[in-house]
C-alpha cells in the first residue's frame, strides 16, 4: 500500500468529524447559553432560584405603578391609602408569614428562564390595591 492511501481514511474521519461539529455547534451554544444563564441566577442568590421576583421595570407592573417598597410609591401620582400594601390586597395570597408571594393581576406573568409564575413583595403596592375583607 502507498502512504496516500493510508492517509485517505484519516482524511475522511476527520472531514467527517469536522462537518458534524459544525453542524453541532450552534446547538452546544445554545445549551451553554441557557446553562450560563441559570447558573448566574443561582449565583447570585439562591433564592433567586425558587422566588423569581416581579420586576418593577416589567411592563404591566409599570402600568399599574408597582413598587416592591409601598413607602417609595409616588403619592403625588396615585392615591395610596394608609398603610396598603399586598400583604393586606386582596388580589394577593401568600400567607401572612411571606416576604413575597402570588398576586391574581400578575399571576400570569412567567420568569423566562426558570418558568415559573413571578410573586411580589408582601411590603409592596400597586393601583389595583384593594382592602382585603375582614
Amino acid at each position: 500500500m502507498s502512504d496516500d492511501t493510508k492517509k485517505t481514511p484519516n482524511r475522511r474521519r476527520f472531514i467527517k468529524l469536522s462537518v458534524m461539529g459544525i453542524a453541532l455547534a450552534p446547538m452546544t451554544n445554545l445549551l451553554f447559553n441557557q446553562n450560563a444563564h441559570a447558573f448566574r441566577a443561582r449565583s447570585v442568590s439562591s433564592v433567586a432560584v425558587k422566588i423569581p421576583r416581579l420586576p418593577e421595570n416589567d411592563r404591566q407592573a409599570m402600568a399599574l405603578g408597582y413598587k416592591e417598597d409601598a413607602a417609595l410609591v409616588d403619592t403625588d401620582k396615585y392615591k395610596v391609602a394608609d398603610g396598603a400594601n399586598c400583604r393586606n390586597c386582596q388580589l394577593y395570597s401568600g400567607s401572612d408569614e411571606d416576604q413575597w408571594g402570588p398576586c391574581a393581576i400578575f399571576s400570569y406573568r412567567i420568569h423566562p428562564l426558570l418558568n415559573q409564575n413571578f410573586v411580589v413583595n408582601a411590603k409592596g403596592w400597586c393601583r389595583s390595591w384593594a382592602m382585603k375583607a375582614g
